[in-house]
């Protein structure tokens, strides 16, 4: 091949790369987490589920009392909750609870299967947190024809993506959770439920 040539072809394959190539400008972020336990929560921190039934003693209003309550025959409902959001010498709130829920086909309430309360060493009504609670998945509708988890009477219709606040909780204080459903059919119908705290009035989260 001529000499000639090849410098052409090289400097063509050179020039290609060059109006091919991406340019970055380098920018950076660093941060620090600082992290405590539950033990130290305070503010929307301590927030959480609870259930005096299985607290008896816990310094919150007695609600959640049928966390384990019989159904038919002998299944019951069973809540199990997760993950300690807030502690204190005479009681703990959750981060989540797991709700199984055993029925059979028709119209089912279940009251006061659990509570969410605020507990931030006060009961003074100007210490508040405001709770926004949003269908994150929907039941299934081919099995259940219609849902609600009620919060103090607050409805949150389970069947479609939708969400009830704000939710004015004092410190010291608790709402109280009922779940009404009518079953079509029998299986297996779940559903997910976020619970968003915050301390600041008229912020609801995003979607």
């Amino acid at each position: 091949m001529d000499r000639r040539l090849l410098v052409l072809i090289v400097a063509a394959v050179a020039l290609i790369g060059v109006v091919n190539a991406t340019v970055f400008a380098y920018r950076w972020i660093t941060g620090t987490v600082n992290i405590v336990g539950p033990s130290e929560a305070k503010g929307a921190a301590c927030t959480g589920f609870y259930s005096a039934s299985e607290q008896q003693n816990i310094d919150l209003p007695k609600l959640g009392t049928n966390a384990n309550a019989p159904t038919y025959g002998t299944n019951s409902i069973r809540v199990t909750p997760v993950g300690f959001a807030c502690q204190w010498s005479t009681g703990t709130l959750y981060q989540s609870i797991y709700v199984e829920v055993n029925i059979t086909t028709g119209y089912w309430y279940i009251q006061d299967f659990y509570a969410f309360g605020y507990w931030n060493g006060t009961t003074s009504s100007t210490d508040k947190v405001y709770v926004y609670f949003r269908v994150e998945s929907p039941i299934d509708t081919s099995k259940v024809y219609s849902a609600y988890l009620a919060i103090n009477g607050t409805k949150l219709d389970l069947t479609e993506y939708n969400m009830v606040g704000p939710i004015e909780i004092n410190s010291g204080n608790a709402t109280r959770l009922d779940l009404y459903i009518n079953a079509t059919a029998t299986g297996t119908a779940s559903f997910r439920v976020g619970v968003y705290v915050t301390q600041e009035s008229g912020e609801s989260p995003s979607p």
